[in-house]
């Protein structure tokens, strides 16, 4: 699909703090115990393994709520692009492998089958990753500047009533895409 590009990853970690997060929002330390998984990057990505432990108290009957934006750095701030994803019912989609995330991340997930009805709902839940190396390439419809971007991912979880729930969690994926 259009324009391919990879994403060289700034931080073999993957998610960083969102800068400027509004109030009530935590960053994906608070989301998932990550204590138990592996990154090592090298040339060719980031190799990934282990397995993290969802610790984000919500509802097992919440809606999971996840927006992600693109953003490019110029002039020592984050500027908005035009690129920006909506997911209102996260929980729906997090396995459809037709989803920007799916080869990311939910492809890699070993245990699948005994939680993916826990979705990111229920804590405690544990995701075992299958060993895999991330070396994220995508296509897109738009020219990208040559630059520093950061993917940031604002997740929300609402209730029945379609309250917001009192924490988010915020986390921003940094590095630069080249053409390829």
């Amino acid at each position: 699909m259009g324009i391919q590009y990879e994403f060289l990853l700034e931080d073999e970690r993957i998610f960083s703090d969102c800068s400027d997060k509004p109030p009530g929002t935590f960053n994906s330390h608070s989301l998932f115990d990550l204590s138990n998984m592996n990154f090592a990057m090298d040339d060719d990505g980031v190799a990934i393994s282990g397995n993290h432990t969802l610790i984000w108290d919500v509802q097992p009957s919440d809606r999971i709520e996840m927006a992600g934006s693109l953003r490019y750095f110029d002039r020592s701030t984050w500027q908005p692009t035009t690129l920006n994803i909506l997911s209102k019912d996260l929980c729906k989609v997090l396995y459809d492998h037709r989803q920007i995330w799916y080869d990311l991340y939910s492809k890699h997930i070993a245990n699948r089958p005994d939680i993916a009805e826990n979705c990111i709902r229920v804590k405690g839940t544990t995701f075992i990753m299958e060993s895999y190396k991330l070396d994220p390439h995508i296509g897109l419809g738009v020219p990208l500047k040559p630059g520093r971007y950061s993917v940031r991912l604002e997740i929300s979880a609402y209730d029945k009533s379609n309250i917001k729930g009192p924490i988010s969690i915020c986390a921003e994926v940094k590095g630069e895409f080249f053409r390829v």
